[in-house]
């Protein structure tokens, strides 16, 4: 009889979470998943969706600005979000979507604090609790323009307010007082954007004009003298970016030196100022400012400057990118400047943190740190990149480095590590600039590398590894491979299986159900085999975007905000249901995820949850 009472009280207990005795419920964890691998665990699910989409259980705009994805467990939902101009992390409650949380972790917000406090006093120099622009040129640079949202006075319209700021400017910047600026007089605020606001004019000598600023440049960045500009030389300048374009390949090696001459500077000037004619007015500025920046008043208040400091700032969009990981009472994060922190999962409490940059050595990659840190036993799995090594993993309870890969040294990109055991081995799995490679999980000791995927611009696609056999994808035209592992005599090694262009995977991530792959590659959704890389399908679906696999179905999110199920069969596509959120602006970036029964998209500010059980 006591046995009968056990099993009714723990049906009883379990009955939220089944249908029909089939359990349906699945936490999500971490990043993908409870695997990372896109799938979920859930069952019993909505194999086709009412016009308009499932019903809506919650939704909240208070998630912040960012595309980093969502966790689900123990009641909570957690992400990360720029608010007000300071990244957070954010706890809501699974139930009904109330904020339990939402915090800066404490060293961050000690730093920021001082940083500003500091700077604010440097940069007013007239002490009038206002940065003008003319006040911050040298320090703030462009970035002025981006942060300068507030007016000072409010009742003012933007033509008033760009009037005053191009007048402010050219009197600070125009040194010849001639009613123009020139290239060497706009420095540090307009020399990256001056080809942008210089307006097309005629008869304009343009090889004079590049062969001239290519000198100056050269003078002013070759700091060793030896007549050419190297990567190093280029940091911080106007040349940085667009390096590798502006470094010319031999013609007989095929690659590029890594040092910019004279010519090539002049070439690459050449290009860019043709239709130019290498001044700026005050209406060009104007017009440019009116159309650019027309919230600013060419002032910085104490709360803007903060908002500067505050988070991760790009043009595709500010806020972090990475993902939490829940692991029993603790959530690890990972901001956009490289902020690892440990937290307490109840209260959003500070336990450890550990800085990338200026304690691993690590380098910010071009849009910053996005991968999702990995818990694996006692150590937490991150990519600091750089010389320090492209891997480190840190003590779970106190942040302290167990291990740095000091034979792989390869810069981050945007991918996020796995853990996986291949020929036997426990080892992680990281996508970083130029290979994914595998690194024992005890020392972190290199044990193979594959480089086939690798587009050098973004890699982003996190591996998938089935046995002994690991695919990897990325976008702009390059297309996934496959390699195989193989143990010879103890020692690992990777070859190429296939490689497959069309599955040239971006952001999206490629999902394996049974023996197929799913993923957005070059012209929409693609259905692949595993093994041999043979299509099976090709539909353009929602565009591209990303995707998630749970009870036999896909959940398709595309970046122009439609959202749609299908079929995971391999045989064709099969739509079950299509709706589409609301636009906003930026592309919807962040992976959706499905925990106990509820399908989430995480939007910029805005958090979903839809009701997606079999009722």
């Amino acid at each position: 009889m006591l046995r009968i009472y056990l099993l009714h009280s723990l049906l009883v207990g379990y009955s939220v979470f089944c249908t029909a005795g089939v359990l349906v419920a699945g936490d999500w964890p971490q990043w993908r998943g409870p695997l990372r691998d896109g799938v979920s665990d859930d069952k019993q699910l909505l194999h086709e969706w009412p016009d308009g989409g499932p019903r809506i259980a919650w939704q909240t705009n208070l998630a912040g600005v960012g595309y980093s994805s969502l966790v689900v467990k123990d009641g909570r939902v957690i992400t990360q979000g720029d608010l007000n101009g300071i990244e957070h992390v954010i706890a809501f409650d699974e139930t009904d979507g109330k904020v339990l949380w939402a915090v800066q972790p404490d060293p961050v917000a000690q730093w920021l604090a001082s940083r500003v406090a500091s700077e604010f006093a440097q940069l007013d120099r007239n002490q009038d609790g206002t940065i003008s622009e003319d006040e911050a040129l040298a320090r703030l640079g462009w970035n002025f323009n981006k942060y300068d949202r507030a007016q000072s006075k409010p009742s003012l319209g933007t033509d008033e307010l760009v009037k005053a700021r191009v007048e402010r400017l050219f009197k600070a910047l125009d040194k010849s007082r001639d009613g123009v600026l020139q290239w060497s007089e706009a420095g540090a605020l307009l020399r990256d954007y001056f080809q942008r606001v210089d307006a097309v004019a005629k008869d304009v000598d343009v090889k004079l004009m590049a062969s001239r600023r290519g000198e100056a440049l050269l003078a002013e960045l070759d700091t060793d003298k030896d007549g050419k500009v190297s990567r190093e030389e280029a940091r911080a300048s106007v040349l940085e970016r667009p390096f590798g374009a502006v470094d010319q390949r031999d013609s007989e090696t095929k690659s590029a030196d890594g040092q910019l001459t004279f010519l090539e500077i002049k070439e690459y000037f050449e290009k860019r100022e043709a239709g130019k004619d290498g001044e700026i007015t005050a209406a060009e500025l104007a017009a440019y400012y009116a159309q650019n920046h027309p919230r600013g008043d060419g002032m910085l208040g104490l709360e803007e400057l903060r908002s500067f400091h505050g988070g991760y700032r790009n043009g595709m969009g500010d806020g972090p990118r990475g993902t939490p990981a829940l692991d029993g009472d603790r959530v690890f994060v990972e901001g956009g400047r490289g902020d690892v922190t440990c937290l307490d999962a109840s209260t959003g409490d500070t336990i450890w943190h550990v800085q990338l940059g200026n304690q691993l050595k690590g380098g910010v990659p071009g849009w910053g740190y996005s991968e999702s840190p990995l818990v694996e036993g006692e150590l937490v799995i991150i990519t600091p990149g750089g010389g320090g090594g492209t891997l480190a993993a840190l003590d779970k309870r106190t942040g302290e480095v167990r291990w740095r890969t000091g034979d792989v040294q390869e810069a981050a990109h945007y991918s996020s590590p796995i853990v996986a055991e291949i020929c036997g081995r426990r080892q992680v799995v990281q996508f970083a600039r130029e290979n994914v490679f595998g690194v024992s999980l005890k020392t972190g000791e290199l044990l193979w590398k594959y480089g086939g995927a690798n587009n050098g611009t973004a890699n982003c696609a996190t591996p998938i590894v089935n046995r002994d056999h690991v695919f990897v994808s990325s976008a702009y035209g390059t297309g996934g491979g496959l390699a195989r592992i193989a143990d010879n005599n103890g020692t690992l090694s990777a070859s190429q299986v296939y490689f497959e262009k069309k599955m040239a995977n971006h952001h999206g991530g490629v999902v394996k159900v049974g023996d197929h792959m799913y993923g957005f590659g070059s012209g929409g959704l693609i259905c692949m085999e595993f093994l041999t890389g043979k299509v099976a399908w090709r539909k353009r679906s929602v565009g591209k975007g990303s995707l998630l696999a749970a009870d036999g179905m896909l959940f398709l999110l595309g970046e122009n905000h439609q959202v749609a199920l299908a079929d995971a069969d391999p045989a064709r596509y099969r739509e079950r249901g299509r709706f589409k959120i609301q636009p906003h602006g930026r592309p919807s970036w962040a992976h959706p995820v499905v925990a106990n029964g509820r399908f989430y998209i995480r939007d910029q500010e805005s958090v979903t949850a839809y009701d997606v059980r079999d009722r």
